[in-house]
């Protein structure tokens, strides 16, 4: 990481315990010192599509809002004294109210140009991620799969 040193892909925040029905819970970040020094900051992405029928009567901030996410995970978080930050992404790529403040963070700590060059070029790196999310989902992976034995005609 170029900002914070002590990043995670893929922390646990809570075991599973199917005796009492509790269910893992994994973010996609850790990253130590983002709202606050020496506290882990946990991030949970969502990239959803703002566009179905079912969402036509809502508007675009409350189809961005991450309450449930929150509630969630605000138990585990909290007894890991943690903060946790989902960041929602529309697959057009309209930021959510968390990943935007994110972003503005961000931009602000990389500080070798000025804030605005650095938060056009963090938000054209997110919108090239997504693009390229939404792609695999929809035409799935290019890798070409080998085998071992070889059918000819």
């Amino acid at each position: 990481s170029l900002v914070y040193k002590d990043v995670i892909r893929e922390p646990i925040v809570q075991e599973a315990n199917d005796a009492c029905g509790i269910p893992s819970l994994v973010a996609d970040l850790s990253i130590r010192g983002v709202w606050q020094s020496q506290t882990v900051a946990l991030f949970d992405i969502r990239v959803i599509d703002a566009d179905p029928p079912s969402y036509l009567h809502r508007d675009v901030a409350s189809i961005l809002s991450s309450a449930e996410k929150k509630r969630k995970y605000s138990d585990a978080t909290e007894a890991r004294r943690a903060s946790f930050t989902p960041l929602v992404v529309s697959v057009d790529g309209v930021l959510g109210r968390e990943a935007e403040c994110f972003i503005q963070l961000l931009a602000e700590k990389c500080g070798k140009k000025t804030y605005s060059e650095v938060a056009g070029w963090l938000r054209a790196r997110l919108s090239f991620a997504i693009l390229r999310a939404t792609n695999l989902c929809l035409r799935g992976s290019r890798t070409k799969w080998r085998s071992r034995t070889r059918f000819d005609d």
